[in-house]
């Protein structure tokens, strides 16, 4: 396995999705309050819940998952172990990654609302995946 590509067993797999569902629940809870402050929270935890779920689909297709500096090999593993549509979320949420973990701008609601939505989107398609 290459520096880019870690192993992941069946154990890691159901850790990184557990990941994904948890992440995404404080991202939902985040989402629901008032302050601008918890919707940039918000949109940076559906990043990562996003990026766990990849993981998981990833590690239970392809027995790996992608551990590099560009994000883009992350999506292009996970159009390989899924769909382009089912990668088209995980671009989205990468794309947006720096701005809401690094940046110093507060999202709108809608803008909030828009990456959680990707990322309840990729986790449920990564729980239909691993299911099958």
């Amino acid at each position: 396995m290459s520096s880019r590509r870690h192993q992941m067993d069946a154990s890691a797999v159901g850790i990184r999705m557990k990941d994904a569902h948890t992440r995404l629940d404080s991202a939902e809870f985040q989402l629901a309050g008032d302050s601008p402050h918890e919707w940039k929270h918000a949109a940076e935890i559906a990043v990562s819940a996003g990026i766990a779920a990849s993981d998981a689909v990833c590690g239970h297709v392809l027995g790996y998952k992608i551990a590099a500096d560009s994000h883009r090999d992350a999506v292009t593993a996970l159009r390989e172990a899924a769909t382009s549509s089912v990668a088209k979320h995980l671009e989205v949420l990468v794309a947006a990654k720096s701005t809401q973990s690094y940046g110093d701008r507060l999202p709108t609601r809608s803008e909030a609302e828009r990456l959680v939505l990707h990322a309840r989107r990729l986790v449920e398609a990564a729980a239909n995946i691993l299911r099958s």
